[in-house]
């Protein structure tokens, strides 16, 4: 069984990435609310997101990027190392 992908990380990475949470509700349906909420680890995201593509859709066209799963050791600064680096 696969592990599930952590939406509050790929949130956060998008959010650090300069893709505010109107943007990313308005191109994936779900609301500012939810997102927020899922963002900051105060509820589970919601169970459609599992089997919906919307937020992984988002995800793959935002980075081309794998999304990082739930049991990952990940430091949010590894998602923007390269982006301050080039801009450096």
């Amino acid at each position: 069984m696969s592990r599930q992908l952590d939406f509050a990380l790929m949130i956060k990475v998008l959010y650090m990435r300069g893709h505010t949470l109107s943007d990313i509700a308005r191109k994936t349906g779900t609301s500012v609310n939810t997102l927020s909420t899922a963002k900051q680890e105060t509820k589970a995201p919601p169970a459609g997101w599992l089997e919906g593509i919307a937020m992984l859709d988002y995800w793959l066209k935002a980075t081309g990027e794998s999304p990082p799963r739930i049991g990952d050791y990940i430091e949010l600064g590894e998602y923007c190392e390269d982006e301050i680096s080039t801009t450096e």
